[in-house]
């Protein structure tokens, strides 16, 4: 019975470290979004 909380709690441990340690970031995406505009390019 102990030896299956530990290999769960094992097992917990590597979901939760490989899924924050994914390279995929919306950091990364945002950098789209940081493009200015120009005033002189909007025609009214």
């Amino acid at each position: 019975m102990k030896t299956k909380r530990i290999i769960f709690g094992l097992m917990a441990c590597m979901m939760l470290l490989a899924v924050a340690c994914e390279p995929n970031s919306t950091a990364d995406e945002d950098e789209l979004y940081e493009v200015g505009v120009e005033k002189s390019d909007i025609s009214v």
